[in-house]
């Protein structure tokens, strides 16, 4: 009934999801509004298509009700037009509207206790748009927005549901005498579903199971190229099962909820490799309760203990299993392959094997010094090659094979020639030390480090007279004859040249030449030493006592390299 006074507002919210408005009474008048006439609807419409509706208000005597207002529409099968909210202007509506239901219905106008309804009309769904997955506790709904009511059920990881794809347009209304193909996946990637399937009239059911623990959603596309949008379910809940398995994890390896692995070699309910283990080293691994499908659960507290066909140790001797147990564990002697696993105390039930790589890594090394003579020593010339050599033992004092051994100076202007080096059969390397930049004697020290195993070592750099590094000749002992049977001469050269060695007498007459050709001793880049004169002369005949020069010269190509003098004493 139209209020007698003031303005009548009606508000209506509807399950199809458009929005309602105020309606608004006509002014009081001795006329009352008592029906309304629809002009004819074309009896065929589709879903979401919008068509011409025209609705004329009438008052009691048949005549135009001609004020101004606004009413409400809806269907006979629901509130599946829009819009919704209508207004009348002097009485007459033009509005186009929209069916978003695929039915045969009725639109009804109604404003207060007045309400008429327009010819039967038949809505056919749209083009087909979307596919639409229902799982178990939905139901499709279409016509409204979402095309999904309910909610869907949870799930056990590992059990198997039935669930339907529906094909239909864009307002969720099946579109039958279709069969197009459908392919199906999910956001757990080892779900065991079909791969897919064809629709028959519009629809299909499949059976599948997800077997990780947690939220997902499942997905239906169309075939390649085709205009149809691909749908993605409501999320739902995915539960671990009950405790039925126990999963060694090793250092590199990562728990994989889900797997579908099934040969141990497969390391199923895991991946990654494990890492490399070292003897006699302490390493973490776990042991986690699961379900049928590799997922954390808590465990029955069983007591688990390790087993291995190879030596090795591990604390605690045993753990109880709820969630997780974490053993420390090391093994005690070297090889690829070597195998580990669970035990559960109470029924003897085994976890499968892991198989682990165990190597030997420096613990101790063993460091001899060889000078140019080849005997032990601490200390060395300035420009001899000195050799280290080292030997790597294992945690169980073997000798290492391949084992990589690293050496550097680390104080001292002396030079590793080969920093990194490996061992041999005997787990035996060598490295060479050669000091040419010293400028006085010093001494150098050399770390050392093979594994966990690292040490330094001091070597004395002994300079006879700094002035040989500066690019001076010397010669000592100076004098030299009566004591001493020969002198020994040094020299150091920044490239390798060839080399004239002459010595004169006090009058400038030489009394012996030496040559030295290029990269011999005598002639190389560095130091040059070991090159002797007993005083005697080219004949082989001593010279007399007195004061001699010693010169050497350097020539390339390119000129003079090197040039310098010296002089020493002969005395018999």
């Amino acid at each position: 009934m139209i209020a007698a006074l003031g303005l009548f507002l009606v508000m209506q919210v509807n399950p199809s999801g458009f929005a309602s408005a105020p309606v608004g009474g006509p002014p009081v008048d001795s006329a009352r509004l008592t029906s309304f006439d629809f002009s004819p609807i074309p009896n065929t419409q589709y879903a979401g298509d919008s068509f011409d509706v025209t609705i004329i208000a009438k008052d009691e005597f048949g005549s135009l009700y001609p004020y101004s207002f606004n009413a409400l529409l809806t269907t006979s099968r629901g509130y599946y037009v829009s819009p919704n909210v209508v207004q009348f202007a002097s009485g007459i509506c033009q509005q186009k509207v929209v069916v978003t239901l695929a039915d045969s219905m009725t639109i009804i106008c109604f404003f207060g206790a007045v309400s008429d309804t327009s010819n039967p009309i038949t809505v056919y769904p749209n083009i087909p748009k979307r596919l639409v997955t229902i799982l178990p506790g939905e139901q499709i709904a279409p016509g409204v927005p979402g095309g999904r009511t309910g909610r869907p059920d949870s799930h056990v990881a590992g059990d198997t549901f039935r669930f339907q794809v529906f094909l239909t347009d864009d307002w969720y209304n099946l579109i039958s005498m279709r069969d197009d193909n459908v392919y199906l996946g999910s956001t757990d990637p080892f779900a065991l579903l079909p791969a897919g399937g064809q629709l028959s009239n519009g629809t299909a059911s499949f059976t599948g199971g997800l077997r990780t623990a947690g939220r997902h959603r499942l997905f239906a596309r169309p075939a390649a190229g085709s205009s149809i949008q691909t749908d993605t379910s409501t999320a739902f809940s995915v539960a671990a099962g009950a405790f039925a398995e126990f999963l060694l994890v090793a250092p590199g390896e990562t728990i994989l909820p889900g797997d579908t692995a099934r040969q141990s070699w497969e390391t199923p309910g895991k991946k990654g490799t494990p890492d490399v283990q070292f003897l006699r080293t302490p390493f973490p691994i776990s042991i986690y309760a699961t379900d049928g499908c590799w997922n954390p659960v808590t465990g029955p507290g069983d007591t688990v203990f390790l087993r291995s066909d190879f030596s090795f140790d591990y604390q605690p001797g045993a753990a109880e299993l709820r969630d997780v147990a974490v053993f420390s564990v090391q093994f005690n002697n070297p090889g690829p392959n070597q195998d580990i696993w669970a035990v559960d105390q109470q029924n003897g039930r085994e976890s499968y094997r892991t198989q682990l790589d165990i190597r030997a890594r420096g613990a101790m090394l063993e460091v001899e010094v060889f000078g140019d003579d080849g005997r032990l020593c601490d200390t060395v010339r300035a420009g001899e090659t000195t050799r280290v050599r080292v030997t790597v033992h294992d945690a169980n004092s073997a000798p290492i094979v391949a084992a990589l051994l690293q050496t550097s100076v680390v104080r001292g202007n002396g030079d590793i020639l080969d920093p990194n080096l490996l061992t041999d059969t005997l787990g035996v390397a060598t490295a060479h030390f050669l000091a040419t930049r010293a400028q006085f004697a010093e001494h150098d020290t050399i770390r050392i480090s093979s594994g966990d195993a690292d040490t330094l070592i001091d070597i004395y750099v002994d300079i006879t007279d700094s002035a040989v590094m500066k690019g001076h000749v010397i010669a000592f002992p100076n004098p030299f004859g009566s004591e001493y049977e020969r002198t020994e001469i040094s020299y150091y050269l920044q490239s390798s040249s060839d080399i004239t060695l002459t010595i004169h007498d006090p009058f400038g007459n030489p009394v012996l030449t030496r040559h030295f050709l290029r990269g011999e001793n005598g002639a190389r880049a560095g130091l040059n030493r070991y090159i002797y004169w007993d005083g005697r002369n080219t004949e082989g005949h001593r010279v007399a006592s007195g004061i001699y020069i010693i010169e050497v010269v350097g020539e390339k190509f390119t000129g003079t390299t090197f040039k310098s003098s010296y002089r020493i004493g002969v005395l018999w």
